[in-house]
């Protein structure tokens, strides 16, 4: 099961495209989504519809409790991150539930978000060059149980160990550059 609850307007063609892909060569595989609206599901179901895979895609209500938002993230094995706009806050949640999040190398700050995410949890394996290489890695790791449990059981524990979850240290830092720019 995959899953992206990244903001709709994240979601252009050729993400829905390149999901469409993965989950026609994906046998009996499902891809999770949080609407954030009726007309963004409407939209975005049609284009499912015209792709010939929409009944291999669910949709949850977003839920505003954010101890049952987390939770949603037990339902899904592996996160498809949306591009050329990552998400980050759903990577960052992604990641603390153990769920892996696989993303596109990108051109500009917004787009290598997630690729610093991962660069820094020492996931390169989850860094994909392109669209292509995004696709193939996506459907080589879902075939591969044994593969997605690895990922799973090393996500949470590398980002423990991580400058990602480092409050201490990044308080420490972040205090010493304010004293430094204050003298």
């Amino acid at each position: 099961t995959f899953g992206s609850f990244n903001n709709f307007r994240k979601i252009n063609d050729e993400v829905i495209n390149a999901w469409s892909k993965i989950l026609k060569q994906v046998p009996n595989s499902k891809l999770i989504l949080t609407p954030s609206d009726s007309a963004s599901l409407h939209l975005i179901s049609e284009k499912f519809l015209k792709r010939g895979v929409l009944n291999s895609i669910k949709f949850q209500s977003y839920k505003k409790d954010f101890d049952v938002h987390l939770n949603q993230y037990n339902k899904i094995d592996f996160a498809l991150d949306t591009f050329p706009y990552n998400g980050v806050t759903t990577s960052f949640e992604s990641i603390w539930m153990g769920v892996p999040v696989l993303t596109i190398k990108g051109y500009n700050f917004i787009s290598r978000a997630g690729e610093s995410i991962n660069k820094n949890l020492g996931l390169d394996e989850l860094i994909s060059e392109n669209e292509d290489d995004y696709i193939e890695k996506a459907i080589s790791i879902s075939k591969d149980k044994n593969k997605i449990l690895d990922l799973r059981k090393k996500v949470y524990d590398k980002a423990l160990e991580s400058p990602l979850f480092d409050k201490k240290k990044f308080c420490k830092e972040f205090f010493s550059s304010l004293e430094k720019i204050y003298n």
